[in-house]
């Protein structure tokens, strides 16, 4: 953490990321907890130390059924699931960060919102791509889940997964991209991502069903069974 905390601080103060490009124009800072606002056509990311990075919300941005999205929920930047795009501009979403009964017949808490133009940005899902809001996993010990912010250097900038907010600095050579709309079959196995608490993950889960029109998978783990009914994007059959 100290070797991080140096790296960081290495780094100049202010981040400006463009959802259309690669642009980057400078390095970011020192301390890993950030509170995130949305204001001004812009998801704003505020260190303690009054240093920001800023992700661009395009004008005008359209929707159709299917879309993640990457809006504000609480303090939190999170996935939705865009469910009625009748009025592209303010979608109907389903909200992917809320919890699910515990149980393979319960029904799945379904959240759904109406989001606000200016609110939100449409995550691009091309094979590849490294853009604002992309699904991201850090290899440590153990795998942990994020999303990505900007790159400069050879070095990725991981907004972590958790209930607080925290960046931090990575080669990109440990950090691996992952789909976000990930194909996922009953009988699989899969790492799920602790998301509401951390970024940790754990291993061996069997995925039951999936329903990926409102973005959730069933997954079941060891003999007993036990079913918990996760968002997609905090599941991967491709963290080994």
């Amino acid at each position: 953490m100290k070797k991080m905390f140096m790296m960081m601080a290495m780094m100049a103060m202010t981040l400006t990321v463009s959802a259309q490009s690669e642009e980057v124009k400078t390095p970011w800072d020192s301390s890993p907890v950030v509170e995130i606002a949305v204001a001004d056509g812009k998801f704003t990311m505020t260190t303690r130390k009054n240093d920001q990075v800023a992700i661009d919300i395009p004008k005008q941005v359209r929707t159709k059924k299917g879309d993640y999205v990457l809006t504000l929920d609480g303090k939190r930047l999170v996935y939705a699931i865009v469910t009625d795009a009748k009025n592209p501009l303010k979608p109907e979403v389903v909200m992917l960060n809320t919890e699910y009964e515990d149980n393979e017949n319960g029904t799945p808490k379904v959240d759904k919102q109406q989001l606000e133009p200016g609110t939100f940005l449409v995550v691009k899902t091309a094979p590849g791509a490294w853009t604002p809001g992309a699904r991201i996993a850090l290899k440590k010990s153990r795998w942990q889940m994020g999303k990505f912010v900007a790159e400069q250097d050879g070095k990725v900038l991981m907004l972590m997964n958790g209930s607080t907010p925290e960046v931090g600095i990575y080669p990109k050579a440990d950090v691996k991209l992952l789909p976000l709309k990930e194909m996922l079959k009953p009988g699989e196995m899969v790492t799920m991502n602790r998301a509401k608490m951390a970024s940790l993950c754990m291993d061996n889960w069997k995925v039951k069903k999936v329903n990926a029109a409102i973005g959730r998978v069933w997954i079941a783990f060891g003999p007993s069974e036990t079913i918990k009914i996760m968002s997609i994007p905090d599941v991967s059959k491709l963290l080994k």
